[in-house]
């Protein structure tokens, strides 16, 4: 499991103010005075493209991708003006273009052919047919070296890895010899055995780490190997230790960036982790730290490495795998930065697989998975000590965890077999202080289960934590530190069997979302205002409103990774309190410090950077469509969260499945007015 930032930190409801249109009223319940009629935009722009618009979708750089019969094309949303088009690429399903995780570009395919391109200059970064790949295995976007690696399979030859420059697409340099056996050749079965493990390490996705602007760290089934960024020349190579009797290559290996010492770079491969200098590729260890089972992950803690471990698959014919009772025996230590020493002489026995490793200052809160049954301790990093003699079982898998002076507060998410929970565990005792805990319910079958109908929504305020229960459909409010909780007000039923999906604590009270309903509630429980506008009769009609988020998501992971690698895998979940330290120092670099987003073309980086720092603020509003009064069409509304009333409203047209996008960050709308007519509308 790799740790990457999530977008979900920072990610809110979108908002953007829309032009009047026909009226659409909502059904009201516990309603104030009613808010002044929104205020009407007129069009920024009308432009006229080539062929009938087939859809749009926007790029984290705010770039709007409009798809004909004949061709691709990117619009300035500024402007209204087409930047560039592509006719190869005309006629491509909505599908075929998506987002390239963790960067700003976008990729096209189509059966035979994989097109990388950059949304704003229309430069093509990596195109298949150029080394004539059968097979792509790897791709990489390296932000900080401004280069795309790319590892694949050719029709005829060697596998190759190749690296793109992302503002021009050349080819910076390929790699042909990277799966070549740094040791001698053998003969006979030596050959055959040598002649097999390449052919799997061309077959095997890398492991890719950016270490800097001139150097790429990979791994392959043969080794370890450092790379200039610039010409592709191996610096240096390193062979993993092995310590099986057939001395077989280690199985499951990843790169961690250190977070505190700029001169190494972590390796955990099977049940070993050791530390290697990026100047040479020398292990600066004695001998590799170790647990009992797989690493699956590390948390570099400032006490120490602490090493999660897992247990190796079943059948495995070279690791050993112990099950008792059932459930599978891993063993747990904390390695010391200066020699790879483990900070426990034996390591700590765990029964289960340790999924996650929550730091709450000196100490951190595990999570351990027993067969789908979820138990956590507290363990103090120093020491290598748990607080807890016994792993406490909790319903559901953790979703939010702090220690606070009651105990450790956790809140867990359902899945379709068990409900999820709020309770506080006692250090001292390790007994649940709720006997009748906060729960969200679950279904009566497997088969209907909608993971967020039962999930947990929770917000903090000052030493209040709010949680709203789908089961009972109330709000409750658990003091932190006095460790109690209690219901506040009465049911709140959201109309059209909705339940919420989102929950904010805004300066009137907590809000609670869902795609029709808005319900703001008073801090003692009241509702202030509740407004439900019925659902479009097509669902297919919301697709546009689904996809702004993920364009923001898009956007923070691009930020996040071109900051480098050590930033992006230092954040944990958004249950972590290190989660929202590292978000917070990701948008103080950006929005204070002058950082840009390096790597890019220098038009692309200045338009993402600007779209980064205006994406911090929380928007004030939802978005929520509905069927017109008349019942033939749609309307699209901006619903204010404070007050409940539109801000702003639009009128889609009549066509069954309207052709429009949201830009909630530039605070645009884009639709299609007529078969080759694309109007963006600005307040």
């Amino acid at each position: 499991m790799k740790r990457t930032i999530l977008a979900g930190v920072l990610l809110a409801p979108v908002s953007v103010l829309l032009p009047s249109g026909i009226s659409s009223e909502p059904q009201q319940f516990n309603a104030q005075a009613v808010a002044p009629a929104p205020s009407g935009a007129t069009a920024a722009w009308t432009l006229k493209v080539k062929g009938d618009i087939r859809w749009q979708q926007l790029t984290p750089m705010g770039a709007l991708l409009v798809s004909t019969d004949a061709a691709l094309a990117a619009v300035d949303t500024e402007r209204g003006q087409v930047m560039w088009e592509k006719p190869e690429l005309g006629g491509l399903p909505a599908d075929g273009v998506r987002m390239v995780e963790g960067s700003l570009l976008m990729e096209a395919t189509r059966p035979g052919l994989l097109v990388i391109f950059d949304p704003v200059t229309g430069a093509v970064v990596f195109d298949s047919h150029r080394l004539n790949l059968a097979q792509i295995v790897t791709r990489r976007v390296l932000p900080q070296s401004g280069t795309l690696l790319v590892h694949g399979r050719r029709l005829d030859g060697p596998s190759v890895v190749a690296l793109y420059d992302l503002v021009t697409g050349e080819q910076r340099w390929t790699n042909e010899a990277l799966f070549e056996q740094a040791e001698p050749k053998k003969r006979g079965f030596g050959a055959m055995m040598q002649g097999l493990q390449r052919t799997a390490a061309e077959g095997s996705a890398l492991e890719v780490l950016q270490a800097g602007p001139d150097m790429i760290v990979v791994h392959t089934l043969i080794g370890l190997r450092a790379l200039d960024a610039r010409t592709g020349a191996v610096r240096w190579s390193a062979a993993l230790p092995t310590a099986t009797r057939w001395a077989q290559s280690p199985r499951h290996v990843q790169l961690y960036p250190s977070l505190n010492k700029s001169d190494r770079i972590y390796v955990s491969f099977d049940d070993h982790l050791m530390a290697y200098s990026l100047a040479d590729g020398q292990a600066l260890w004695a001998k590799p730290a170790s647990v009992e089972g797989n690493i699956r992950d590390i948390v570099q803690h400032p006490a120490g490495i602490i090493m999660l471990p897992e247990a190796p698959p079943e059948g495995e014919p070279t690791r050993s795998r112990r099950v008792i009772n059932g459930v599978v025996q891993t063993g747990l230590n904390v390695a010391r930065y200066e020699d790879g020493t483990t900070v426990a002489t034996k390591s700590l026995r765990m029964h289960g697989n340790v999924i996650d490793a929550m730091v709450a200052g000196d100490a951190v809160v595990l999570a351990v998975d027993a067969e789908s049954r979820t138990f956590v301790n507290v363990m103090d990093v120093a020491t290598a000590t748990l607080r807890l003699k016994k792993d406490v079982k909790i319903k559901g898998q953790l979703a939010y965890v702090e220690l606070t002076p009651a105990g450790l507060l956790y809140v867990s998410r359902p899945d379709a077999t068990i409900n999820a929970e709020v309770n506080i565990i006692d250090l001292a005792t390790g007994e649940q202080k709720f006997k009748d805990a906060i729960e969200s319910g679950r279904p009566l079958s497997a088969e209907d289960y909608k993971a967020g109908r039962y999930y947990l929504h929770h917000a903090s305020e000052g030493r209040t934590l709010y949680v709203f229960a789908n089961r009972d459909h109330r709000l409750y409010a658990v003091d932190r530190e006095a460790g109690t909780f209690r219901a506040l007000g009465g049911e709140i039923k959201l109309q059209g069997g909705e339940d919420p999906i989102d929950m904010e604590i805004r300066p009137g009270g907590v809000v609670l979302i869902a795609p029709q309903n808005l319900v703001l509630v008073a801090r003692d429980g009241q509702v202030k205002q509740q407004v439900y506008y019925p659902a479009p009769q097509l669902p297919g009609v919301v697709r546009a409103l689904y996809a702004v988020n993920a364009v923001r998501a898009g956007l923070y992971g691009a930020a996040a990774s071109a900051y480098g690698d050590a930033f992006t895998q230092a954040s944990q979940k958004t249950m972590d309190p290190n989660a929202r330290y590292v978000t917070g120092q990701l948008a103080t670099a950006y929005s204070q410090s002058g950082a840009q987003l390096t790597g890019y073309s220098r038009q692309s980086a200045a338009l993402a950077t600007k779209r980064f720092k205006a994406s911090l603020t929380v928007p004030g509003s939802v978005f929520m469509l509905t069927r017109a009064p008349d019942g033939n069409g749609n309307v699209l509304l901006q619903i204010d969260k404070d007050s409940g009333q539109p801000r702003a409203r639009v009128d889609l047209g009549k066509e069954r499945e309207p052709v429009y996008a949201v830009d909630d960050v530039a605070g645009m709308l884009f639709l299609r007015t007529a078969p080759g007519t694309l109007v963006g509308y600005r307040l």
